[in-house]
């Protein structure tokens, strides 16, 4: 039986998301955002542009993909590798979602750890935020521009889906937590992510990353004129940090939640 996606939701993660939807406008800008966004593109785009990672091509890669999908209790989505020397994964559609991963991504990771990356990308598959994750990209990317609606509406919403994508990240780390069943590899994603290159010849050191990380914490803790210089200098970043990510990785894998949840087996 799959793992329960609710034991593993962020808090911040649903409150975001509540908030954002009580924002004035929001329907609006969903109502405009469908009528120009269709899924068929997606497949088009992947198809016509990238390789598609399968039990022909790529393979080892494919194979990567079921045992995480079975634990979250997903479907196996189309996967493609594209030409981009930004290490990166993403996923995205609705009804039939799919992961993309870049060629720098696997240049900048270890291959043992690219399980935890597909991981967190079939978290965002089994919480279920695709859809408006693929709102907030466009509407971050552009949206803006569009005469129907004002910059009144825009900046704030923009402003929620920014915070609410950065939240949801963490759930999906969570995803990655629970079927690796401990944090240290998505700790060394984030830390090599940061700029620990797998060809730097020299042994990374995840602990020092870590009181790095809780450094930060400290320091964000202290609220005031940090707090308002990382908002003025993030507010409109969708991902979290990846110093902050390890730190909430840490933390979740020693809370009783992450405890009940390796041993929660009823998917809902």
């Amino acid at each position: 039986m799959a793992i329960n996606r609710n034991v593993f939701i962020h808090d911040s993660d649903k409150a975001a998301l509540k908030a954002l939807r009580a924002i004035p406008g929001f329907a609006q800008v969903s109502k405009a955002f469908l009528s120009v966004w269709n899924e068929k593109m997606v497949h088009i785009q992947n198809m016509s542009t990238n390789i598609k990672i399968s039990d022909k091509q790529l393979k080892k890669y494919h194979d990567m993909l079921p045992p995480i999908c079975d634990k979250l209790g997903i479907d196996i989505p189309d996967f493609y590798l594209t030409l981009d020397v930004t290490p990166n994964a993403w996923t995205t559609g609705d009804t039939k979602p799919v992961i993309v991963m870049t060629s720098g991504l696997l240049e900048t990771l270890p291959e043992e750890l690219i399980p935890s990356v597909l991981a967190h990308e079939c978290g965002h598959i089994a919480c279920h935020h695709m859809l408006y994750t693929s709102m907030g990209n466009w509407l971050l990317t552009g949206a803006a521009q569009i005469p129907t609606l004002g910059k009144t509406i825009i900046y704030p919403l923009a402003a929620a889906f920014a915070y609410w994508m950065r939240c949801s990240e963490f759930s999906a780390d969570r995803a990655a937590v629970l079927c690796d069943g401990t944090p240290d590899k998505m700790i060394e994603v984030c830390m090599r992510l940061a700029g620990f290159d797998k060809d730097i010849p020299v042994d990374a050191n995840p602990e020092a990353f870590m009181e790095q990380a809780s450094e930060y914490k400290e320091l964000m803790a202290k609220g005031g004129i940090n707090k308002g210089m990382e908002l003025y200098m993030y507010g409109m970043v969708e991902h979290p940090l990846n110093a902050v990510r390890a730190y909430e990785c840490k933390e979740w894998s020693g809370s009783e939640d992450f405890a009940k949840a390796n041993g929660c087996t009823d998917f809902q």
